[in-house]
């Protein structure tokens, strides 16, 4: 049986990291699952998967063939590799995980990786780029920030009311009525305080 320590890292088959907080993110990874291709990333930066997911449609058949003992094939069509890797996970009670290589190369795929956050509402889910974090928030929360880090909000629902402290531009029980409506703010200390009326918000933080 497949023993699966934390903390998780799912590596899709984006660009590789080359920011250090991603990075770090893999050295301390305790259990490392790839999504098809990225394998080939992986191991060809030093790393050594402890599982790979996919239909196997873009993995190099030598990797494929030497891994194969480690492989997970999931045809389903309907969702891409890193959701089949999400869902793996929450299916072996891992709802605390990290995700890397989710953006580069096609546009399209970083979007549609991003908004397949919000298919998991319950979890503690991060995806880092080389650029910042992408989470959801489903609570009101006061949130570790630094002075001058730029940050933006994202809404599925505009019904969600957001009040907010310690931001450049704060909310007042306010509604997004587009999903570009809360980009491009800052926060003006270590931490700010977001405030929703329900249901679940996609926050994007820079790094420093």
């Amino acid at each position: 049986m497949l023993k699966i320590n934390k903390p998780l890292v799912i590596v899709a088959n984006g660009e590789f990291p080359k920011n250090s907080i991603g990075l770090n993110i893999l050295k301390k990874a305790k259990f490392i699952i790839c999504c098809d291709g990225a394998a080939d990333k992986l191991l060809k930066n030093g790393y050594t998967p402890n599982l790979i997911i996919g239909d196997f449609d873009s993995i190099s058949e030598i990797n494929y063939t030497e891994y194969r003992g480690i492989t997970l094939k999931v045809l389903d069509q309907s969702k891409n590799d890193l959701r089949k890797a999400i869902d793996f996970s929450i299916k072996n009670n891992i709802n605390e995980l990290s995700i890397i290589g989710a953006s580069g190369f096609r546009e399209d795929h970083l979007i549609g990786n991003i908004f397949s956050l919000y298919k998991y509402p319950n979890t503690k889910i991060k995806i880092f780029t080389d650029t910042g974090t992408f989470q959801l928030i489903n609570k009101s929360q006061k949130i570790k920030s630094f002075k001058g880090q730029q940050v933006s909000f994202f809404l599925e629902d505009k019904t969600i009311k957001i009040t907010s402290s310690n931001l450049k531009y704060n909310f007042n029980k306010s509604t997004l009525n587009n999903l570009f409506s809360g980009t491009l703010n800052e926060s003006k200390e270590n931490y700010f305080n977001l405030e929703i009326s329900h249901g679940t918000l996609l926050l994007y933080k820079k790094y420093k």
